[in-house]
């Protein structure tokens, strides 16, 4: 069986509890990499690398927008990874 893994991160402000892929949040790290890297290959084209800018922008919104507390916007968190099976 596959395993799952996500973060779950309970809020010290407020107490809330959320979760969020681990394999999202990798998958975000990388595509803004991918975008950075882009932007430094697009140098000389400013319509390229402009657009590769807010490519990346844009992923680093969602990742900070999956680290932040959806109850109260607070990035003051504990964190734990937990595993289970994918079920069919």
């Amino acid at each position: 069986m596959e395993q799952i893994q996500e973060y779950k991160r309970k809020c010290n402000e407020c107490g809330n509890v959320w979760h969020s892929l681990v394999s999202r949040e990798a998958e975000i790290s990388r595509s803004i990499s991918k975008h950075k890297f882009a932007a430094c290959a697009a140098c000389g084209d400013m319509g390229a690398m402009s657009q590769a800018e807010r490519n990346e922008d844009a992923q680093t919104d969602v990742l900070t927008k999956l680290k932040k507390c959806p109850n109260c916007s607070s990035q003051n968190y504990e964190e734990t990874i937990i595993s289970y099976e994918k079920k069919p």
